[in-house]
């Protein structure tokens, strides 16, 4: 049997930049990879079949879900085979922003890259990812990672040093595609808020664009989003397209946290290389699928000011 943990991300700031002619948004975001994740077992079949199941019920497990593009990506790729009995424990709910969905997939093309040893580009990864969602590509790589185009576009930044994180999850599913479909573009310039960041490494220049659309839709993530601002802390902000909010923990201890928010999750961000080293229990002992290339994309990666 393989187990597998498959890590959330949040968005460090997140623009939108225009709209594209395939109906989709240009980007520009920081992915960081924090310590909250799904767990994944996998364990070989004589049957040939890929059998998923998982224990959140919003998912169709039988049906075409991101686990299975996964496997599907793969084996129409390369003309393998081999079945597998796979245990999906979710603890990224979806429609949170985290990225679950995403990461799940990517942790599996990875680790079937490594099964079956193949010899596939980052490029030819990254695609393959990318056709599957805009997100999991991102979980190729984790760590502090800079996203643009749709998100595929990546970029390795220097990681940060670990930062302590306060994640709230509402009980609510938020549709990233009705939320694009309501966002407005203007055309008035705006100098990155990203950019200045990765020059002075100062969290409070930070925002997410999606924020005010989703707080219309969800006026309840709003409120959240104004009780963290009260801590004083340098950054409170909603991941992705919403649900989820968090909030940095330096000027709040977990007694308030948790009495503010029952069910708060009190976690950190993970930089390149734990992230994987933990990834998962892979045949090889390691993930080592980009071997020298993911090498390259770490050492090629733009230096912020610390």
């Amino acid at each position: 049997m393989f187990k597998l943990k498959s890590f959330a991300k949040i968005n460090l700031g997140l623009e939108v930049l225009g709209k594209r002619s395939d109906g989709y948004h240009n980007l520009k975001t920081i992915y960081q990879t924090i310590d909250f994740y799904d767990e994944l077992e996998l364990k070989e079949n004589k049957t040939r079949t890929i059998n998923i199941s998982g224990n959140h019920r919003d998912i169709d497990w039988e049906g075409d879900n991101t686990v299975f593009r996964a496997f599907r990506a793969i084996y129409q790729n390369f003309q393998v085979s081999q079945g597998f009995d796979v245990m999906v424990r979710k603890r990224i709910p979806p429609g949170s922003g985290l990225g679950g969905g995403s990461s799940n997939a990517a942790v599996v093309l990875l680790f079937l890259c490594d099964y079956f040893g193949l010899n596939i580009e980052p490029d030819e990864l990254i695609t393959m990812g990318k056709n599957i969602g805009a997100d999991v590509p991102n979980f190729f790589l984790g760590g502090t990672v800079l996203g643009q185009g749709i998100g595929e576009k990546l970029k390795k930044i220097s990681d940060l040093d670990e930062i302590k994180i306060a994640l709230v999850i509402p009980e609510i599913q938020v549709s990233t595609s009705l939320v694009f479909s309501r966002f407005g573009l203007t055309s008035v310039p705006f100098e990155s808020k990203i950019d200045i960041f990765l020059k002075t490494n100062n969290y409070n220049v930070l925002e997410n664009n999606l924020e005010s659309i989703t707080f219309q839709l969800f006026p309840e993530i709003q409120r959240i989003k104004e009780k963290m601002q009260t801590y004083k802390n340098d950054l409170a902000m909603m991941s992705g397209s919403g649900s989820a909010l968090f909030c940095t923990m330096e000027n709040s201890t977990p007694g308030r946290l948790q009495k503010d928010f029952p069910g708060v999750i009190l976690t950190r961000t993970l930089d390149f290389k734990s992230y994987h080293h933990h990834i998962g229990a892979w045949p090889s002992g390691k993930a080592s699928v980009f071997g020298a290339d993911i090498r390259r994309f770490e050492s090629s990666r733009p230096r912020s000011k610390s």
